[in-house]
């Protein structure tokens, strides 16, 4: 289980060294190879053994101990997410689906095992990739063990699985999926993996709302352009259905919020939203709108949205409807990484600087549904409790408090006893 204060990473660049990662990747890349080779030639062929040698040699240089944890369409290490390629995603789920077919979701090695301890392990892996079995029931190998997670296997109902692993896998592929729709923003709007991204947010949020919002605010990782894409799109998301939004209007405005996000939050110099509309809107009418049912119905929807954005000048200042609410999370992370910031403001930074000039700037109401939905001290906050310590915040408290919330100090989850007060960005400089 993940630790509230564990800090996961969402991104391809956090807790994990490159070398680090890289080391990980080739543990995976080779206990794929030496399982396919053990399936395809036998465990006495001299391939199989000396695939098993490169494995241990793989371990080896990854440095022991370490776990492997397989949960469903991501892996971790350690619980950290791995970055995978294309083919190393792939090789990932052959795995993911074998270790799960035994029952296991985590494999530990706790220290270098013997290339037979590999052989034996490949052996059971391989009979796995073709379906259940109880092979690792009665199997014992020195400094190799494993365990099941529950909820992490394929067709396990999700609301079963550790909140923040499953919030952490969700956000993660999330970003990953919105990383490769930045990147080609001069090509028509995949609506496919658009929708996909925000299905991803709805699940998280589902499962656990205070989980979801730890796991993206929380992450070590720089708040890069998908990162914060993501972040506009699952808190429209959030505050339309907390406010009791249909679901068809709550998916196609956090697609539009996506796809501003995608469009206009360059990491160097943001462009205005209704400039981020015009430049989503584009890619989405590249796109056929000829398809039937419920899927026509999202994409006008969305298109809809964007080209009201668009024509910002219509509303004389002031958003109608969702809009409004698109607005004030668009801009707040326009302002989270300016050109000439020195500190990483925090979803607390940002809501004390709108709630300051709300009446000019935003919707009152808007920002008022915001701050029910995520607290006035949502996770991520700096503060300081009466004893001088300063800490993060993770999670309401369980007196009720707003102001005694679950505070992050040096590794030790801590309840203050008295209200904290908010540490300011500018006495972080």
């Amino acid at each position: 289980m993940i630790s509230p204060g564990a800090s996961p990473d969402l991104t391809q660049s956090g807790a994990f060294e490159e070398a680090d990662s890289s080391a990980s990747i080739a543990v995976l890349e080779r206990l794929f190879v030496l399982t396919k080779t053990v399936s395809t030639l036998g465990v006495n062929h001299p391939s199989s053994a000396e695939n098993a040698t490169s494995t241990r040699e793989a371990i080896e240089h990854a440095r022991v101990p370490l776990s492997l944890q397989f949960v469903r369409e991501a892996t971790f290490r350690d619980r950290t997410l791995i970055p995978l390629d294309l083919e190393g995603f792939q090789r990932s789920q052959v795995l993911s689906r074998a270790m799960s077919h035994c029952g296991v979701h985590e494999l530990s090695f706790d220290v270098v095992p013997d290339p037979a301890a590999l052989l034996r392990l490949a052996q059971v892996l391989a009979r796995a990739v073709q379906g259940p079995t109880d092979w690792l029931e009665t199997l014992r190998l020195p400094g190799i063990s494993w365990r099941e997670i529950a909820g992490a296997g394929w067709g396990a109902e999700a609301r079963t699985i550790d909140p923040d692993l499953f919030a952490v896998t969700q956000l993660a592929l999330a970003i990953a999926e919105t990383e490769r729709l930045i990147a080609d923003r001069n090509v028509p709007w995949r609506w496919v993996e658009g929708v996909g991204v925000v299905r991803r947010l709805e699940r998280a949020l589902e499962v656990d709302s205070a989980a979801a919002d730890r796991a993206l605010e929380l992450a070590p990782a720089p708040w890069s352009a998908c990162r914060r894409a993501v972040a506009v799109a699952m808190r429209v998301v959030a505050v339309l259905r907390e406010v009791g939004s249909v679901p068809g209007t709550t998916r196609a405005a956090g697609h539009a919020a996506l796809v501003l996000g995608a469009s206009g939050l360059d990491p160097h110099q943001s462009v205005a939203m209704d400039a981020a509309a015009a430049i989503g809107l584009k890619r989405l009418l590249g796109t056929s709108l000829d398809s039937a049912g419920g899927a026509a119905r999202h994409r006008i929807r969305v298109c809809a949205l964007l080209n009201a954005i668009q024509r910002r000048t219509a509303f004389h200042g002031r958003w109608v409807g969702a809009i409004g609410l698109i607005d004030v999370l668009y801009e707040l992370e326009r302002r989270r990484q300016g050109d000439h910031q020195t500190v990483q403001l925090s979803l607390a930074d940002l809501l004390a600087g709108a709630l300051a000039e709300s009446e000019s700037r935003f919707d009152p109401r808007w920002l008022r549904a915001l701050v029910a939905t995520v607290g006035q001290l949502p996770p991520g906050a700096r503060v300081r409790l009466a004893d001088g310590r300063v800490g993060v915040v993770l999670e309401p408290g369980p007196s009720g408090d707003p102001w005694r919330p679950m505070v992050l100090i040096q590794g030790q989850m801590v309840e203050p006893q008295v209200p904290v007060r908010l540490q300011a960005a500018a006495a972080r400089k």
